[in-house]
């Protein structure tokens, strides 16, 4: 049996592959106007604003006073126009991965297992590679 020393940097290898796998599919992490942007709709040239929470509840609608001139009918379409722009909006910022905590937290886990197990196993193979090559000159210890 011949222990090839290359075989821990591999597990290194496809370790730090696995990381970057998960880096690459975890959201970015977005400043607050950026979120905010994302729950925000408007209608009548913006007019009528609409802002959804954090919670996914409908937060705030903001009319701008010359917007009263018109009659209630329209303010309604307005009002129902921005809401449904601020759900749209929602909509296309989600994200269809698990959330970055439990990315992040694998991929914290994945470091870890690389800074101690890589090296534990290039050690244990270096130990196989010494005990093969005193077989194999016929010593004993």
């Amino acid at each position: 049996m011949t222990v090839n020393g290359s075989v821990s940097g591999e597990f290194a290898r496809m370790l730090d592959a696995a990381r970057c796998a998960l880096r690459a599919a975890s959201p970015a992490p977005q400043d607050e106007e950026t979120a905010r942007q994302q729950r925000l709709g408007e209608s009548a040239d913006g007019q009528v604003r609409a802002e959804f929470g954090a919670d996914g509840r409908l937060a705030a609608v903001t009319l701008d006073p010359r917007l009263l001139r018109l009659g209630t009918q329209e303010i309604g379409e307005h009002v129902v126009a921005a809401v449904n722009a601020a759900i749209d909006a929602m909509r296309a910022g989600a994200a269809p991965v698990p959330a970055a905590g439990d990315l992040s937290q694998l991929t914290e886990q994945l470091q870890e297992v690389r800074d101690t197990a890589v090296p534990r196993l290039g050690a244990f193979l270096q130990t196989l590679t010494e005990a093969q090559q005193r077989m194999a000159r016929g010593g004993g210890r």
